[in-house]
């Protein structure tokens, strides 16, 4: 326990120095104040020496935690350091100033097929190189609760990305030093595997023995994912140990004494942390290791928490940023619940299918708080899988590929790894089989910081139920209730919203009406598809559905939306529905009269024929009411589509609100819309993203909105919005947001009074 209470009064002092928020803050402390008075006066001096010296460090790594640059220069000289990607037309790596050391990413889109492969032929870590590039800051969350890629880089020292106009390799040279030397031996292994290994084993392989998952399939990384076991295809502890241990034997049987093999395992380990691409969960396993090895060695009985405790405190002390990392967080609140059941709860296990099932229980456990805060939904069938696929993968495929990866240097290996090849393929199909069981994934919600700390709490008084009574029933029912309430909160919350989500050059708006009586998506965003030659496609796209709003519909607890309104048939609009639909089906899909027989929509209609979901056409006049809230089409009155001015324009009575969403109204809609209807709108949503071609002076001045959104992509190649729309907006003294500054706009209601807030600063 010393450990764990030097670790919590460390890891609260950093918390502290570096802002974190203050309910997290206060949780760390009352948990801190609790283990302190349960301490002897040794352990409390320790605490308080843990908490003074990581204050210190953390105050200091604050200090000096800013870029030395301005992000103004116009030349660069950089070494390619590690994790140098090339995929389809697009070169992503790491790399750092040559005189500073600090680190940037670089990105950089390759001109010709012969530019990827000279590059491919040439690019290792190492080589360093002056370039003209442009320093553009990382993209912050455009939408609220999504993953913020400025401040994931920004925990590990890195503040801009280079975007190069070319690269030459004529100014460029090799650096040798020793320092490069694991990057590139990595990058050969990587290579090794996937040109020896078959396809996906080599997907498979990478990621076992190098921790390089980015090769691995997007459907089988969804697959293992939504089964709660993807931490199998990342290096563990437990990897860790057995290769330690395969390691180990081999040199016995090579008739190497006991103590020299544990000092060539002591010096191989960091090596190999280094190999795999040092990543917080690899550092912690591979050193966690060398204690126990050490401590052996020297006689001495160091303790699974020792060690843990030892080398959490080293990590942070050396980079306490990581704290705030998804993986850092996971890996060590699992491994130290692992580590302080053994004796009080895993012991008590009466054979190894019970102790495999304690083990995954009490990792979903502790894990809770961290995958609903960070990821919204949570595995139930983890446990079986885990009885399933933990052995497979740790005791099958880990050996094998150890030992096909080393004689593959002396002899071709296809009688390994053809017959691994098949069982690894029967093993994705039958994942691929148990994630779409309906009752695979519980979609959660994504709580707020103090839910998220209240399910912490109630996660310990589980885990201390479990082990003072055995009551293991009611430590899971207490963890099914928490559950429960978070899911109800995100689903039957007072409160309704009307959010304009940022999906780039695209409408998509999401209406969540109070206590769960209805939720809507108006359109879904999409990119219009371009013919690519083959070279350039890139394995790891980027896809408006399953990127941004599938997720953004998880983190409001939505696993079925009520309609889905199709406002025309746009790419824009309508592009990313079928990716939405297979992962969030609608009861109701409502498209634009005639749009169904537009090319856009075919996929859609593919999506729809697979599922039990109704589509049809919205016409002028229909109308519904949910509670206090008011829906009525106005537009179109025929059913022959034309294109924008034939979108779904809805009015709509929402929070104490009116409310108009245009679609990609035009002027000559606006027109006839002005002959018929005589409204005024607390809320306008400006149609076609602000084209000139809508929203006229006339238009805004009749229905006089007090609040304007407009739907447009950062820097689009349509010049969205144009001039003239925001001084007809701004004429009539209506409040412009959009989402190309502000990224995703909210208007959270309750009653009939809201407040209005954006993801991002203008």
């Amino acid at each position: 326990m010393t450990f764990l209470r030097i670790g919590v009064a460390a890891l609260c002092s950093v918390l502290y120095a570096l802002h974190a928020p203050g309910f997290i803050i206060f949780f760390f402390f009352i948990l801190s104040v609790t283990l302190w008075i349960g301490a002897d006066r040794r352990d409390r001096l320790f605490m308080t020496a843990g908490l003074l010296l990581l204050y210190g460090t953390s105050l200091l790594h604050e200090a000096r935690h800013i870029s030395q640059f301005t992000g103004e220069e116009a030349e660069w000289t950089v070494v390619f350091t590690d994790d140098v990607r090339i995929d389809g037309d697009r070169l992503n790596a790491g790399v750092k100033d040559v005189q500073t050391g600090e680190p940037f990413r670089l990105s950089y889109r390759i001109e010709s097929e012969e530019d990827k492969q000279h590059i491919a032929a040439v690019l290792s870590p190492g080589l360093t190189c002056r370039m003209k590039a442009e320093a553009k800051k990382p993209n912050e969350a455009r939408n609220a609760g999504e993953f913020n890629y400025r401040a994931y880089l920004s925990t590990n020292q890195t503040y801009f990305i280079l975007t190069p106009d070319s690269i030459s390799t004529d100014q460029c040279i090799m650096n040798d030093s020793i320092r490069y030397a694991p990057a590139r031996w990595r990058t050969a292994a990587l290579e090794r595997i996937h040109n020896q290994f078959p396809e996906p084993l080599n997907a498979t392989a990478a990621a076992l023995l190098f921790g390089d998952r980015l090769s691995s399939s997007e459907d089988a990384n969804e697959d293992y994912e939504r089964l709660g076991i993807v931490h199998i295809l990342s290096i563990s502890g437990l990897h860790v140990t057995l290769l330690s241990g395969m390691l180990f034997y081999g040199l016995i049987r090579m008739g190497i004494t006991r103590e020299r093999a544990r000092m060539i395992i002591l010096m191989a380990l960091p090596l190999y942390a280094l190999l795999t691409g040092a990543s917080p969960p690899v550092i912690r396993a591979c050193f966690m290791t060398g204690a126990i090895l050490a401590a052996t060695s020297s006689h001495v009985r160091l303790k699974p928490a020792s060690a843990l405790g030892g080398v959490f405190i080293a990590m942070i002390a050396l980079d306490p940023y990581q704290v705030f990392q998804v993986g850092f967080q996971l890996s060590y609140t699992v491994t130290w619940a692992l580590v302080l059941c053994t004796d009080a709860i895993l012991k008590r296990c009466r054979n190894a299918v019970e102790l495999s099932v304690a083990v995954s229980i009490l990792s979903q456990m502790a894990a809770l708080p961290f995958l609903i805060y960070h990821f919204s939904e949570l595995s139930i069938i983890a446990p079986a899988a885990n009885l399933l696929f933990v052995p497979f993968y740790s005791f099958v495929m880990l050996p094998a590929l150890f030992v096909a990866f080393a004689l593959s240097f002396l002899m071709t290996m296809r009688m390994i790894t053809d017959p691994l090849n098949v069982l690894l393929k029967m093993m994705d199909s039958l994942a691929a089989e148990m994630a779409d069981l309906p009752f695979a994934v519980l979609v959660t919600g994504q709580p707020d910081v103090q839910w998220t700390m209240y399910t912490a709490i109630v996660v310990i008084a589980s885990f201390l139920l479990w082990e003072k009574m055995n009551m293991v029933r009611y430590s899971l029912l207490i963890c099914g209730l928490l559950l429960s309430m978070v899911i109800g909160m995100s689903r039957f919350s007072s409160e309704g919203e009307v959010t304009f989500i940022d999906v780039g050059q695209g409408d998509s708006i999401f209406i969540k009406l109070p206590y769960g009586k209805g939720t809507y998506l108006i359109d879904t965003g999409g990119r219009l598809p371009f013919e690519k030659e083959q070279w350039t496609e890139r394995t790891h796209g980027f896809s408006v559905g399953k990127d941004t709003v599938v997720p953004f519909l998880k983190r409001k607890g939505v696993t079925r939306l009520d309609k889905l309104i199709l406002t025309h048939a746009d790419f824009d609009h309508a592009g990313a529905a079928a990716e939405v639909l297979s992962a969030i089906p609608a009861d109701e899909i409502i498209i634009s009269p005639g749009s169904g027989s537009v090319d856009v929509m075919e996929s859609i209609l593919v999506t729809i024929s697979n599922g039990k979901m109704n589509v049809r056409e919205g016409l002028e006049g229909e109308r519904w009411t949910k509670g206090d809230a008011v829906f009525q089409f106005l537009s179109p009155d025929d059913r022959e589509y034309e294109g924008n001015n034939d979108s779904l324009v809805l009015y709509a009575e929402i929070g104490g609100k009116k409310w108009l969403f245009t679609g990609d109204y035009e002027e000559a809609g606006e027109k006839e819309f002005l002959k018929k209807y005589d409204v005024d709108v607390d809320w306008l949503k400006v149609g076609h993203h602000g084209s000139r071609s809508s929203t006229s002076a006339r238009f805004v001045e009749a229905i006089r909105p007090e609040y304007a959104v407009i739907s447009a992509g950062v820097d689009n190649r349509y010049g969205h919005p144009h001039k003239e729309v925001l001084e007809n907006l701004s004429n009539a003294g209506v409040k412009v947001f959009r989402t190309d500054l502000h990224g995703g706009i909210s208007y959270i209601f309750k009653g009939g009074r809201g407040t209005i807030s954006s993801a991002l600063a203008p």
